[in-house]
């Protein structure tokens, strides 16, 4: 954020935020000295220079130089008739400040009494003080009691739209990133009990083999052999890999096979923390079916259900 603008409590009143639009809003750039001068000789308005062009600026609306101010194509919103500058400013305002992710769930609320959106006071950090004046002389922000404050009705839907907007962004982003670690982790625990499972049977690691990139609805990732004498595969390895207490999530498909495959169904359990330390050896449950149900050590509980109609 810019420094000048987290320095100041306020950027001025409405009239002279108008007024120093109206001097920039259409030129290719003007200077700040006559931006100064130009508002010490005008009467009415209250303007703190450096900190309102921070604002804009911070806005994204001009570009500041050591010497000028620069407004970009941003500014030519101002230009249309009849255009209500301050409502764009205060909308383009929360925007930026959900884009900084300013608001959290801890921070907004709904006052059911009251019917509106409030807004606690420890959610704009001392450096956006200025931005907080400005919305509540604009009109979009009132104080309320118990250092909370209230969205007026007008700018609500448009606030909880950028806010939802977001959200979604981000809950997709993180999701993915979540997604994409969780993937990594369980290959890589993967290919440590695949090799677990060959140097156990030297003689038929060529025919062990990870098929979970192959087979995704096999209900197991590795094919493997109880015994150096067994002809066919008849050791079915379900990886799971898991950070902290011991936990992991089991697929329905998974328990139906577990179920089929009985005591040829092995759950590996993975300490993804303890992979790279010598001698480590992960858990495995032999007919996990029979076992994860019946044995108090373990709790089962139903992450969510599936309704269906009928």
């Amino acid at each position: 954020m810019l420094i000048e603008l987290k320095r100041c409590n306020s950027i001025g009143n409405v009239d002279g935020l108008l007024f120093l639009i109206s001097m920039i809003a259409g030129k290719d750039k003007i200077s700040q000295s006559e931006i100064r001068n130009r508002c010490a000789l005008e009467n009415g308005i209250t303007l703190n220079c450096p900190g309102a062009i921070a604002f804009l600026q911070y806005l994204g609306y001009v570009d500041v130089t050591d010497s000028s101010v620069v407004p970009n194509d941003s500014m030519n919103v101002f230009s249309a008739e009849k255009v209500d500058v301050i409502k764009i400013l205060i909308k383009r305002c929360m925007e930026c400040l959900v884009e900084e992710g300013i608001f959290d769930a801890d921070t907004i609320g709904f006052d059911s009494e009251k019917g509106r959106l409030s807004i606690k006071r420890s959610a704009f950090p001392l450096s956006h003080a200025a931005i907080r004046n400005f919305l509540t002389t604009a009109g979009a922000l009132e104080k309320e009691e118990h250092g909370e404050i209230c969205l007026t009705d007008y700018y609500e839907s448009d606030f909880t739209a950028q806010l939802r907007s977001r959200k979604k962004r981000f809950t997709l982003e993180e999701l993915m990133q979540k997604q994409e670690e969780q993937s990594m982790r369980g290959l890589e625990a993967e290919e440590f009990v695949l090799e677990i499972e060959r140097s156990r049977l030297p003689i038929k690691a060529g025919k062990i083999k990870r098929i979970s990139d192959i087979d995704v609805s096999a209900g197991y990732d590795i094919v493997s052999f109880s015994k150096a004498e067994s002809e066919t595969y008849d050791r079915f390895v379900e990886v799971k890999c898991y950070i902290g207490q011991p936990h992991f999530y089991w697929s329905e498909n998974e328990v139906d096979v577990a179920k089929i495959k009985g005591e040829k169904y092995i759950l590996c359990l993975v300490d993804y923390s303890r992979i790279l330390e010598p001698g480590y050896e992960p858990e495995y449950i032999s007919d996990p079916y029979s076992v994860i149900f019946d044995d108090e050590s373990w709790m089962v509980n139903t992450a969510s259900y599936r309704i269906q109609k009928i």
